[in-house]
């Protein structure tokens, strides 16, 4: 079988995506949707998919079972014919209400009882995740709702999306978000970057910006709060951030703000053709409205590919009714 994991009642969204690109596809459980044709090489033109299994299978359990002996046993008799002499990837996926996460718990047992029967192999099990829209060799188990059902795959493709670790000093959840987004556009401020955060209060993805040594301009009527509050490489501007404009051009744009999705993009439309910044992330919250008309919007000659020299989309594990877009702009 050929699989995408998606972020539970978002599965509707992927389905969408898959008729524009004339993929064959159907529902197949909650959060899993089988592909019936070829799937494209290129997955920037899809959002909301967490993952996609080119060579899944299922591999049925006891009621009472925890898969691990099952999967163990799998394992081995896949591997019999191979040399295997390098790390491979081993992920053990749990299906969440924000998305598919790796259980680094279930990956821990699982490794230990390789090791009783293939130790030289089993310590080169990694469960690193590696860079956006890169398929990756080894073992990958999902674990679904079914309770004595397992999926599992030996190549599966990643398109970034990850829970990613919380910092007591950010001041709100948002700091998950611009993480994660990082992680996905393989890229971040630099020592010296300057950038501008529109909307920032309170100033969660300002606090990632601050903590990669970038100077910030963040503009918000309301108060910054924990890390951001006082720090010394950040100028609080008190104003309206569909207003207010930087003299010169900055490294990046930040945009987080509860508005409706098209007051928002003709704003970064603004930023773009100004060419007031190289780089680019920002959230649209759809809310109750439809994301596959954002997504168009975005894309057409009317939104922001005009722009750009590289645009990404995703649907975040940290994202709820919104989507991240990550740009980087031409240079002239």
């Amino acid at each position: 079988m050929k699989l995408l994991l998606v972020k539970v009642d978002a599965e509707q969204f992927a389905l969408r995506e898959c008729e524009k690109n004339n993929i064959s596809a159907t529902l197949l459980s909650d959060g899993v949707i089988e592909i019936h044709s070829e799937f494209p090489e290129n997955s920037s033109v899809f959002c909301f998919p967490f993952w996609f299994l080119s060579d899944a299978s299922e591999l049925h359990t006891g009621l009472n079972s925890n898969g691990i002996s099952e999967v163990s046993n799998w394992y081995c008799d896949s591997i019999r014919n191979e040399r295997i002499e390098h790390k491979w990837s081993c992920f053990w996926l749990t299906c969440t209400e924000n998305g598919f996460t790796s259980d680094f718990s279930k990956f821990d047992k699982l490794t230990s009882t390789l090791k009783k029967r293939v130790s030289r192999i089993a310590k080169l099990a990694d469960n690193s995740y590696p860079q956006c829209d890169t398929t990756v060799s080894g073992l990958i188990i999902v674990n679904t709702k079914s309770p004595d059902k397992l999926i599992i795959a030996r190549k599966a493709r990643f398109f970034g999306q990850r829970r990613m670790k919380d910092d007591p000093a950010a001041p709100s959840r948002s700091y998950l978000k611009i993480e994660e987004a990082f992680s996905v556009f393989n890229n971040s401020p630099k020592a010296g970057d300057i950038v501008a955060d529109l909307g920032a209060a309170p100033g969660g993805w300002t606090w990632a910006a601050l903590k990669r040594g970038a100077q910030v301009y963040a503009i918000d009527n309301g108060p910054l709060k924990k890390g951001p509050l006082n720090h010394p490489n950040v100028h609080h501007i008190k104003k309206d951030a569909f207003i207010w404009h930087p003299d010169s051009s900055v490294d990046w744009l930040f945009c987080d703000m509860v508005e409706q999705p098209l007051k928002v993009l003709n704003r970064i439309k603004d930023w773009f053709s100004n060419r007031w910044c190289r780089y680019s992330i920002v959230n649209f919250k759809y809310g109750y409205s439809d994301p596959e008309k954002i997504i168009d919007l975005i894309y057409s000659s009317k939104g922001l590919v005009p722009y750009t020299q590289e645009i990404l989309c995703r649907h975040l594990f940290h994202d709820r009714d919104e989507i991240t877009v990550m740009a980087r702009l031409k240079s002239s």
